[in-house]
């Protein structure tokens, strides 16, 4: 007599469950009631290392989920890299002007709204936070956890206000707490800094800041990091970068992050077409230490990063970005490896110019998100 799925043995599903990949998640559920319970209790695929990128970006206001086999694939006889793109239809009456992760939810700023939404692809929860305006241009997101004394963690989210981009006052620092469900005003002091972007590690949110101070007569600007600790509420102390990081002579910083471990920095200089990757070996919210990973000549000279992934393993990077010719802006990604190798990513040129084509690795979580599901 056949054995039925739900009769297999325990350490048996489990190891099942560790090997199927991330992207078989709905068939797998589809298979027994058994298995769909504990799919949502246990991580499938956690052994899965083929190689593929998984992640989310936003192509047009719409969020898309994005598988891609960083080894490639062959089209007739070519090698060639081409990402499966599927929108997210459970979002799709959502405008989505940004997206954020951190601890396996996904943070999506919805465009011309006061609203918020925090999603959990891997439990299909959805939560929604309202905001006090819909200024969604003049704000950035801090997203982390704090610890209390069980360690059970406490997810955030800080929304800092960019004055350059809002004529209105408001409140600099505001932070939104998951488990009393509302918005406080922070009184914090990130020193002689304009915040610029962050990313999310550890629970923490590591921020790229430039710093203005008065060198003689001369005033000079350089990009460092601030770590907003979700657990103290406050910043850390200043951050060194490991490369030159005058303003006048850089054209673009990126952070990213590398399996929610370490911290990857990526930078561009103005004057010639190299591109630097560095990945700490070391991170704290008060120290951090860095070495190389990457070094490039980036052709075109003109193409500008938005965002990046790194594979340690592989020894490559997945950049996306963009470059100018004439009057055209062109949307463009690349995997580079070592030895300045260049592969193009074939990728939809039909995107609105303004909007950012940014990539986000996705690992899956148990995260609870309790309402809105």
């Amino acid at each position: 007599m056949a054995m039925a799925m739900s009769d297999l043995p325990g350490e048996l599903v489990t190891e099942i469950l560790s090997r199927v990949p991330l992207t078989y998640l709905r068939a797998l559920r589809c298979t027994c009631k058994t298995w769909e319970v504990l799919s949502k209790t246990h991580i499938v695929g956690k052994t899965d290392s083929d190689g593929t990128f998984l992640g989310f970006m936003v192509i047009d206001y719409n969020l898309c989920s994005m598988k891609l086999d960083l080894q490639g694939t062959h089209d007739n006889g070519n090698l060639v890299y081409r990402p499966s793109i599927e929108r997210v239809w459970l979002l799709e009456q959502a405008e989505i002007w940004e997206v954020f992760h951190w601890d396996g939810l996904l943070l999506c700023v919805i465009k011309d709204e006061s609203r918020l939404l925090v999603w959990n692809p891997y439990l299909r929860q959805l939560r929604w936070i309202q905001t006090r305006d819909k200024l969604h241009s003049a704000y950035m997101y801090g997203l982390g956890y704090g610890n209390n004394n069980n360690n059970d963690r406490n997810h955030k989210i800080l929304r800092v206000l960019d004055v350059t981009k809002s004529s209105e006052p408001g409140p600099l620092f505001e932070i939104y707490d998951f488990n009393s469900s509302s918005w406080g005003v922070l009184d914090v002091d990130p020193g002689n800094c304009v915040i610029k972007s962050g990313v999310s590690l550890k629970g923490n949110t590591y921020f790229l800041a430039k710093e203005t101070c008065l060198e003689g007569f001369v005033v000079e600007s350089q990009y460092i990091l601030l770590c907003f600790d979700f657990t103290a509420e406050r910043f850390g102390q200043r951050l060194i970068l490991p490369f030159g990081a005058g303003v006048r002579f850089i054209k673009t910083v990126v952070l990213s992050s590398v399996r929610d471990e370490q911290l990857a920095v990526l930078h561009q200089s103005e004057d010639n077409n190299v591109m630097e990757f560095w990945i700490t070996s070391k991170i704290e919210p008060n120290a951090a230490s860095w070495t190389r990973f990457l070094r490039v000549e980036m052709t075109p000279q003109s193409f500008v990063t938005e965002s990046f992934f790194i594979d340690e393993e592989k020894k490559l990077a997945l950049v996306s970005g963009f470059f100018k010719l004439f009057r055209h802006i062109y949307k463009r990604a690349y995997i580079i490896r070592e030895q300045g190798c260049i592969e193009s990513v074939e990728m939809r040129k039909d995107r609105e110019p303004g909007n950012k084509l940014v990539f986000s690795s996705y690992a899956p979580s148990l995260v609870q998100l309790q309402i809105n599901r």
